[in-house]
């Protein structure tokens, strides 16, 4: 019987709370109010000449590694010995091989050696 009494109880605080909630909602506004129109102002952005920019890009030359410019680590090295004998220090094989950390190398990885790559020569523009 008392299981029944609290059943019918929180039943009447369920009820009771959700017709005060609905009390809180403010009132509609009694009619619409009108709008103006949106007006904006777009202004264009600058154009680029795709054309142009992909012929310039495409006439630039890169250097890119050959098989020469490339040093397969052996057992025992560090890089502070592959820099020293090839000329480069170890901030720039750290920076041309994209090492997170310069003090872990394994045998068998291959490394980008910039002072191997030869400077690249600019290809001629054709002319009409």
């Amino acid at each position: 019987m008392i299981r029944y009494v609290w059943l019918w109880f929180i039943g009447l605080l369920i009820v009771s709370m959700s017709m005060g909630l609905t009390a809180c909602f403010p009132e509609p506004p009694p009619h619409n109010l009108p709008t103006l129109p949106v007006v904006l102002d777009i202004t264009p952005a600058p154009t680029i000449d795709l054309d142009a920019t992909a012929t310039v890009y495409a006439s630039l030359s890169r250097p890119t590694p050959t098989v020469a410019a490339l040093y397969v680590v052996q057992a025992g090295d560090t890089l502070s010995t592959i820099a020293e004998r090839f000329g480069v220090t170890v901030d720039e094989l750290v920076a041309a091989n994209n090492l997170t950390d310069p003090n872990f190398l394994q045998p068998g990885q291959t490394l980008l050696i910039p002072s191997l790559i030869g400077t690249p020569q600019p290809i001629p523009t054709p002319t009409p």
